[in-house]
């Protein structure tokens, strides 16, 4: 089964709704239910199928929520708490992706503070990063549970005290819609863990950071000309390697991960080269093959497992913009 989130909004589909392996939209294809005293959808983002639990990022400004579901009949979900949200994580403002790591430690991306939260339960921030509390002692005042920090702490709808600023590469580039620096036009976005890692798409800085899940460090980046504003990231749990959205060139980009974590700049492989415009959601099936979407175009396209040829589309016509896509095989 497909499952995809949209861009929603106003007249736009604020669901996730799945699609069957051949690509034909499933019977029931809302996930999520609404109504009653089931919190309310909009632009919805990055979301985790675990077991039996689904996490989804519930990304409208009014909201700022990661929302936790459990698994309610062939593929629809039931409403179990919101597992985090501004109300009482402050750092979590216009939220994008999230992961999980081995300990159940899970870290969200927030765009409007540009910056990476940890949390170790319902709406229970972890520490601040011990690197940047040694770095950026008191008086100086992180946001909560920040583990990444953005390079600017004074960003338009941040909460007051502002975090100080972190330099980049060690905090996250950003940049505005006008000269008037009142609203983020792009800022963190991918966040992924692995092997004792986060790995973190900077949009803004054209790169992928690497920062030790312990201590908050960077540790490396993965980043070269043919990189350019990095939205989404994917693993392969079979071969260790990073998939990354390149979204200024059209192009998926790659590293190998299985070796070694890359403690210097290193340059990513080309595995896609200008085939999908403006990209964003990807993953493999069960056979290998790759996919990803096309966000404007409303459609998804499928390639070859080695990402050869100029790939064809596997389901056009979408009801909205897709976001991030998911594929769960049968059992």
């Amino acid at each position: 089964m497909w499952y995809i989130s949209f861009h929603g909004g106003s007249n736009a589909i604020n669901n996730i709704l799945v699609y069957h392996d051949s690509g034909k939209q499933h019977s029931q294809p809302n996930v999520l239910p609404t109504g009653g005293f089931d919190p309310e959808l909009k632009e919805l983002r990055g979301f985790l199928i675990n077991e039996n639990l689904l996490y989804v990022v519930n990304g409208y400004k009014e909201y700022n929520q990661i929302l936790l579901y459990i698994k309610d009949g062939n593929s629809g979900y039931a409403f179990k708490e919101v597992f985090a949200s501004n109300d009482m994580i402050n750092s979590i403002l216009h939220p994008y992706d999230l992961t999980f790591d081995t300990l159940g430690n899970c870290y969200v991306s927030s765009q409007d503070t540009n910056v990476v939260t940890g949390l170790q339960g319902t709406n229970s921030p972890l520490g601040v990063a011990f690197y940047l509390q040694e770095e950026y002692p008191p008086p100086n005042i992180f946001l909560a549970g920040t583990i990444v920090a953005s390079s600017m702490g004074e960003l338009p709808n941040t909460p007051t005290p502002y975090p100080p600023d972190v330099p980049t590469p060690q905090g996250l580039d950003v940049n505005f819609t006008d000269s008037t620096d009142s609203r983020v036009a792009h800022s963190v976005r991918g966040v992924l863990f692995f092997n004792g890692f986060l790995y973190v798409a900077d949009e803004p800085g054209n790169s992928v950071n690497i920062y030790d899940s312990k201590t908050g460090k960077l540790h490396g980046q993965i980043m070269g000309d043919n990189l350019s504003a990095p939205v989404q990231l994917l693993l392969s749990e079979t071969t260790g390697v990073l998939y990354i959205g390149s979204t200024g060139t059209d192009s998926v980009l790659s590293y190998d991960l299985s070796q070694e974590t890359p403690s210097e700049t290193v340059v990513p492989n080309t595995f896609i080269d200008g085939k999908v415009k403006h990209i964003s959601g990807m993953d493999f099936d069960a056979d290998g093959n790759f996919y990803a979407a096309e966000r404007k175009a409303k459609k998804i396209k499928m390639f070859p497992p080695d990402g050869s040829g100029k790939g064809k589309d596997f389901i056009k016509d979408l009801p909205d913009n897709p976001e991030f896509i998911r594929y769960v095989p049968k059992k």
